[in-house]
């Protein structure tokens, strides 16, 4: 008489174990594909976001004349007053910081002319970088709160840091520098636009890998490039939009592109990822506090946080 083999039960013996471990595969392929189709938007759309993102009517002819200015290492400070005065936002919000606490005198200013003087001409155009970005810009879009505020506490931070890397290695004006990373990682506010878990996705990715090669692997396309979209349309310096474009490339001490170099060091100082052997770890270490007092200041100023 035949013996009828019984098939294995799940769970039991080397059959059941292989079984259990399809299962999980199994599942955990179908949930990664579903968190893709979750994350997925085509790359066509992410470009026309970015190509519809528009500053406010009133700005509009003042941005490109302001990042004109501020990234010419030979602007002076009639070149940036003249640019300035003739919009009453930016002013009086200069007039008003230079009654601030961090910058009066005992008398009080109204003079425009005056507030710039008082803050000083390297501050103010400091300033003016993030007044026009935060108040011309980013505000307009109306992104939610906690993603305007990690967004912009980043930005000035890696804009301090590189100010700091500027003055002290020689290598490239620091106020350029300065607004060059308070520019970086504009091509994300698409990505906030258009994704409602994009925070999310970044919280994830930051102890995880690499947020470049996760956005061109999900969208097919990065921050990096919809920020240079961004920079085109509206005319940037081609430095600014260089340094837009390629922030995340490989840019040790070895790079020949100053600005690329220290805007990446400044970058990864801030996600806590920059190499702590490195010539700008030991710099930005010793500035660690002073940085972080410059970045409560401006959010001060700007009344965030």
């Amino acid at each position: 008489m035949n013996s009828v083999k019984t098939p294995a039960r799940a769970g039991n013996g080397p059959v059941g174990e292989a079984a259990k471990k399809n299962l999980i595969n199994n599942v955990f392929v179908r949930k990664t594909q579903y968190t893709t189709m979750t994350y997925a938007m085509p790359r066509e759309q992410l470009i026309n976001r970015a190509s519809e993102i528009k500053v406010i009517p009133t700005l509009d002819g003042i941005v490109n004349r302001v990042f004109t200015v501020l990234g010419n290492n030979n602007s002076s400070f009639n070149d940036l007053s003249d640019v300035v005065r003739y919009d009453q936002a930016i002013s009086s919000k200069i007039i008003s910081i230079a009654n601030s606490a961090y910058y009066s005198r005992g008398i009080e200013i109204f003079n425009l002319q005056r507030a710039m003087l008082t803050i000083g001409f390297e501050e103010v155009r400091s300033i003016v970088s993030c007044i026009l970005l935060m108040e011309g810009i980013i505000k307009m879009l109306k992104l939610k709160e906690e993603d305007l505020l990690s967004l912009w506490k980043h930005s000035i931070e890696v804009a301090s840091a590189a100010r700091v890397l500027s003055e002290r290695l020689l290598i490239e004006d620091p106020q350029k520098a300065y607004t060059a990373s308070l520019l970086h990682d504009i091509g994300k506010i698409v990505f906030y636009l258009a994704l409602p878990d994009y925070a999310e996705m970044l919280k994830g990715m930051k102890s995880t890998g690499d947020m470049v090669a996760f956005e061109r692997d999900q969208f097919g396309i990065d921050h990096q490039e919809t920020g240079y979209i961004i920079a085109v349309k509206w005319k940037f310096p081609h430095d600014f939009a260089r340094v837009i474009r390629g922030h995340h490339g490989d840019h040790s001490s070895n790079q020949q592109d100053a600005l690329l170099r220290i805007v990446n060091a400044s970058d990864r100082f801030s996600t806590h990822t920059l190499n702590s052997r490195s010539t700008e770890a030991f710099i930005l270490d010793k500035e660690r506090n002073a940085i972080a007092l410059e970045v409560e200041k401006i959010m001060e100023f700007l009344q965030l946080g």
